[in-house]
C-alpha cells in the first residue's frame, strides 16, 4: 500500500500556496509509506504525482465566504465533465483518463481545502486567518491517513531543523 498526499497551489498568489505549505508540514509525519509532493500544476500533469499510489489526498484552497475554514470535499461532487481541450482538464478528468489509459491512479482518494477570499494578489503572503488554519489541515490530513492504515504509531511531529550559529 502507498498513500501520495499532494499539496496544491501558487506560491505568488498568497493565500493559493497554503496546500504547499500544509504539505511541507507533513513531510515525514506519516512514515516511509506515505509520499509528500507538493505542485502548482493542474489537469493531466498531476497525474506524474499521482501515479503508481494506491491512495491519494489533495490539499488545495477553495473560493469561499470564510477564509480560513477547512473542509473535505465530497469526491463524488466532482465528477468528470466534458472539457473542450487537456488545457482546461482538471482533477477528475486527469484521473478519468488515467483509469481510461489503465495507468495505476488512486482508487481511493480525499480532498481537504481551506477557503480563501477572491482577489489574491500576485506576490502577496497568505492572510492570517488562512495561515492560521494550517494546523488544523495538517491534523485532518493525518488523521485521514490514518485512518486508512498510514502512519500508525509515527504521533510525534517531525523534528524542527535547528539553525547554525555563527561564530
Amino acid at each position: 500500500m502507498a498513500l501520495v498526499i499532494l499539496g496544491l497551489g501558487n506560491d505568488l498568489l498568497g493565500d493559493d500556496g497554503i496546500g504547499l505549505l500544509a504539505a511541507e508540514r507533513l513531510e515525514g509525519l506519516l512514515g516511509p509509506e506515505v509520499a509528500v509532493r507538493r505542485s502548482s500544476q493542474s489537469g493531466l500533469y498531476l497525474l506524474e504525482h499521482l501515479e503508481g499510489f494506491d491512495d491519494a489526498i489533495v490539499i488545495d484552497t477553495i473560493l469561499g465566504d470564510a477564509p480560513g475554514r477547512v473542509r473535505e470535499l465530497s469526491v463524488a461532487a466532482f465528477r468528470p465533465i466534458g472539457v473542450p481541450s487537456a488545457h482546461y482538464a482538471g482533477l477528475p478528468e486527469a484521473l478519468a483518463v488515467a483509469r481510461r489509459a489503465e495507468l495505476r491512479v488512486p482508487s481511493r482518494l480525499r480532498i481537504f481545502v481551506v477557503e480563501m477570499a477572491a482577489g489574491q494578489k500576485i506576490g502577496a503572503a497568505p492572510g492570517p486567518e488562512v495561515v492560521a488554519a494550517i494546523p488544523e489541515i495538517v491534523a485532518r490530513v493525518a488523521d485521514a491517513a490514518r485512518t486508512w492504515g498510514y502512519g500508525r504509531g509515527k504521533e510525534s511531529p517531525p523534528r524542527k531543523r535547528r539553525r547554525k550559529r555563527n561564530a
